[in-house]
């Protein structure tokens, strides 16, 4: 599983990234055979204005059952990341499963 963080504009710590690569790695690694690739974007959308401007896309491309993008917004990169992050591994898991039961009931009525 290729994985590519963008920092646009954050500024992230090592901490940060380190707390990245973790949440990442947890969220991900029960689907890394069906994951070709992650790309995590991080963006500050407002500059320096302050508040709940941090956005994260998540874009994950799976092995031949087409392309996920999960977004979300927060106030830190910890917050941010761990929510989205569930969200994409809560949106892989149903996209896995219904492609799983498309197979069973095309194969069971047969």
């Amino acid at each position: 599983m290729d994985m590519q963080i963008l920092d646009r504009n954050v500024g992230m710590t090592a901490d940060q990234q380190e707390h990245v690569d973790r949440c990442l790695q947890f969220a991900f690694d029960r689907f890394s055979a069906q994951i070709r690739s992650v790309e995590v974007s991080l963006n500050d959308i407002n500059g320096p204005k302050g508040g709940d401007d941090l956005q994260c896309r998540i874009k994950i491309v799976l092995h031949g059952k087409g392309d996920l993008l999960v977004e979300g917004k927060g106030g830190s990169v910890e917050a941010v990341i761990a929510e989205t992050a569930d969200r994409a591994a809560l949106a892989i898991s149903r996209r896995l499963d219904r492609l799983r039961d498309s197979q069973g009931t095309s194969m069971s009525g047969q």
